[in-house]
């Protein structure tokens, strides 16, 4: 066992031992890369510094190359070209030597004159120095500017010379050329020979030997290289890294090794001493241990039983505390969105009516429903109205809106409770900002919801002093704003209350209407003016209340589709109606076409395709007199689409009334089978006054003609609206101007009257 462990300390030490060599080498390649890359950008620098000396030395080159292509000298003196060069030779840099013009390749211009009297009139095509024969042949070559050098000039310098040739029309003509000190250069670059010592640099044309430095420097194997690209070739830069920094990285490796190993060392010695106390400890544990084991082995067996018998208890215990906070906390939290429930919100709200009694503080219930939730439920179904009360709920608990409460009541009713909020101007931003975080459309199931809310509001004490009260008179409240447009809110008044009494006694009395016999069907002609005739007859729903007398179908028809009489009201009128019609063709000319309006509500009764078909067989009347006018105050679904697509194919027209308003919009154009559409009186009442009105006027009957459809205006009561809408292409009229609605006995003695009296501002159209 011994020798075990002392062989897995020993493998563990080499390890250690290679793990540390291994990560030293890698920390000295990381030094030596960085040394690498700062010696390399230093060289670089340099290389830099003289591409710029030698470029900032040869750019007078264009000048020179300019001013002699611009007039190849002709007729100008040599003293004025000799001036010029003097020019341009006193603004270039110190390095340059001479600035030449060679006409024919005889350097004929020469400035300064001093120190370059040998090159006077010296003829460069017979120059017979290899080397400038061969710059001078490249130059001719590539009729471009050669940098020759260094090498020795005539005027027994070093130096590069820079020549370019200059042809005319074509032909050759000369040299212009630029002589520079190439020692100057070097050192105006700060490459002079102390930097070549000290810092181990050298130059040379690639392949041949260093002319600046020690040659050696190109021949050791760690020499950086860099490239100075002149005019026709390129120069070579290199250097060596200094030793002292390699001799400072070794250093750096050295006391490393020496202390990874130190402490390596230490450790392992340290973990022989501890190997050896551990094993005497173990000794001394397990002949304890033995003697502990035989003492024990009673008590053991009796204490599994004690164990055993506590954890029974423990669990039972544990499963009756968490069943009573299951059920405490479903007593008071929605399941689905687990926000407290109405049991939750009506404790709260008593609580804090008895605190503010005491501290004369205020409060305020908000209680809201989704608009149209239950359209989604029927139409997605349940878990896609599950998956948006959610988000709602989400949205508001992520929100800052300061609330006290916020509560689930079940469906889509939700409630708030505000506190400390004495002016209604806060009440209004709250509401105005929870509206405003249920905007954004919500992604459900990869389909795109709008959320709007409903919202009643009522004030502590002002709306009620119970919170059956409050909860009451703000149910109250919120129906009011979903009445008036949805997506809004409304404070409870008492007002409110009486209205809310008083709707449902209508509600009630509706119920009983038609076994009362109070509804009746009245009939309005409609005349298409360029016929000169009644083409068809509108049905319209009134109820004679029987102490109230007449109520407008503007009050009762909103409550019949809110309490679900309409399906029943409706199917009674469309068989009157149809009924009243059949009866009618027996005795006229023509047969007139029946308009009928339908609730969309109707439409959700699966059946009401069939109840037509079977009004139609019951009343004999042919399908194609039969036309239902579509007025939508809430969005249809496919499924009501659909219905009407069946309705369509049965021969029955389909007329959108009150086009223009509500959601009636372009969009029925192309989603419904429509075949008329009905302008809505609220145009043509502005006819005569208000200058949009009549542009909204033409826009809809230019778009009726587009879509190859009907268009018929009601509400005309003048000969002046008559007029304009027939001159502008509406012919068919309905409203007061010809008829009023009348009983069905007033409606047939009036279709066998003449029109000839109403139409007489026909004549005035066509001029």
């Amino acid at each position: 066992m011994k020798t075990m462990q002392y062989t897995i300390i020993a493998l563990v030490f080499v390890i250690l031992i290679s793990s540390s060599e291994f990560v030293l080498g890698k920390y000295k390649n990381s030094l030596l890369n960085e040394l690498s890359i700062t010696e390399q950008s230093q060289l670089s620098s340099r290389a830099l510094a003289l591409q710029s000396v030698i470029d900032r030395n040869f750019n007078v080159m264009v000048s020179l190359e300019a001013y002699v292509s611009s007039t190849y000298l002709e007729n100008i003196p040599d003293q004025e070209v000799l001036n010029y060069i003097a020019s341009l030779y006193l603004g270039a840099e110190a390095s340059t030597l001479n600035l030449i013009i060679a006409p024919k390749g005889v350097m004929k211009f020469v400035f300064p004159l001093k120190g370059n009297e040998t090159i006077l009139n010296w003829d460069l095509l017979k120059d017979p120095r290899p080397n400038v024969q061969q710059q001078i042949s490249r130059a001719l070559q590539t009729k471009k500017m050669t940098i020759d050098g260094p090498f020795t000039l005539l005027q027994g310098v070093n130096g590069l010379v820079a020549r370019k040739p200059i042809y005319q029309n074509g032909q050759f003509w000369g040299f212009v050329s630029v002589g520079a000190d190439s020692d100057n250069l070097l050192t105006e670059a700060g490459l002079g020979e102390e930097e070549a010592r000290n810092e181990g640099l050298a130059l040379r044309n690639p392949g041949q030997p260093a002319f600046f430095g020690d040659d050696a420097v190109f021949q050791a194997k760690s020499t950086m290289i860099t490239t100075i690209e002149l005019a026709d070739h390129n120069w070579e830069l290199g250097a060596l890294p200094h030793s002292s920094a390699l001799h400072s990285i070794n250093k750096q490796i050295l006391v490393a090794r020496c202390s990874y190993m130190t402490v390596l060392l230490l450790g392992f010695f340290f973990i022989l001493y501890m190997v050896r106390q551990r094993n005497a400890l173990s000794r001394a544990v397990n002949e304890r241990t033995q003697e502990l084991q035989l003492a024990n082995e009673d008590l053991t067996a009796m204490n599994e039983e004690l164990i055993a018998g506590q954890q029974e208890l423990q669990e039972s215990t544990k499963r009756l505390i968490e069943s009573e906070h299951m059920l405490s906390y479903m007593a008071y939290h929605d399941v689905l969105t687990g926000i407290h429930n109405r049991a939750h919100f009506q404790m709260i709200l008593k609580e804090q009516i008895v605190y503010n009694e005491i501290n004369h503080t205020s409060l305020a219930v908000l209680f809201f429903d989704l608009d149209n939730f239950k359209m989604v439920n029927d139409s997605h179904g349940h878990h896609m109205g599950d998956l948006m009360l959610s988000e709602v709920v989400h949205r508001i608990q992520h929100s800052e809106l300061p609330y006290h409460t916020f509560a689930r009541f079940g469906g889509d009713e939700f409630a708030i409770l505000l506190e400390d909020c004495p002016e209604e101007q806060d009440i209004q931003r709250f509401c105005e900002g929870l509206i405003e975080i249920l905007k954004p459309p919500c992604m459900i199931a990869g389909r795109s919801f709008f959320i709007s809310a409903s919202i009643g509001i009522v004030q502590y004490p002002h709306g009620g002093l119970t919170w059956e009260s409050l909860l009451k008179n703000a149910d109250i409240a919120m129906y009011m704003a979903k009445k008036e447009s949805g997506s809004s809110y409304s404070f409870f008044n008492q007002q409110m209350a009486m209205n809310s009494v008083s709707k449902l006694e209508m509600g009630n009395h509706l119920r009983q209407s038609m076994d009362r016999n109070e509804l009746e069907i009245v009939y309005q002609p409609q005349v298409d003016c360029l016929l000169g005739k009644v083409t068809g007859v509108e049905a319209l729903l009134r109820w004679k209340h029987t102490t109230k007398g007449y109520i407008s179908p503007s009050e009762f028809i909103p409550i019949a589709e809110e309490m679900g009489f309409i399906v029943a009201i409706g199917e009674w009128v469309m068989r009157g109606a149809c009924q009243q019609m059949k009866a009618w063709h027996s005795t006229l000319e023509e047969p007139l076409t029946i308009s009928v309006n339908l609730s969309v509500k109707q439409l959700n009764d699966e059946r009401f395709v069939d109840k037509v078909i079977q009004i139609l067989e019951e009343t004999g009347l042919e399908a194609k007199y039969l036309e239902i006018e579509i007025t939508e105050n809430v969005a249809m679904q496919d499924e009501q689409l659909e219905a009407l697509g069946r309705l369509r194919e049965l021969g029955i027209a389909i007329s959108v009334d009150d086009f223009g308003t509500h959601y009636s919009s372009l969009s029925y154009l192309k989603r419904f089978p429509v075949t008329k559409i009905k302008l809505d009186q609220s145009f043509v009442r502005g006819v005569q006054t208000d200058d949009k009105d009549r542009a909204m006027i033409k826009a809809i009957i230019s778009v009726a003609k587009s879509f190859q459809l009907q268009i018929i205006a009601e509400g005309v009561e003048t000969e002046e609206q008559a007029g304009f809408l027939v001159a502008n292409g509406c012919s068919q009229i309905q409203g007061y101007y010809f008829f009023m609605p009348m009983t069905a006995g007033q409606t047939h003695d009036k279709l066998h009257e003449s029109l000839q009296p109403k139409l007489m501002f026909m004549e005035n159209i066509g001029n």
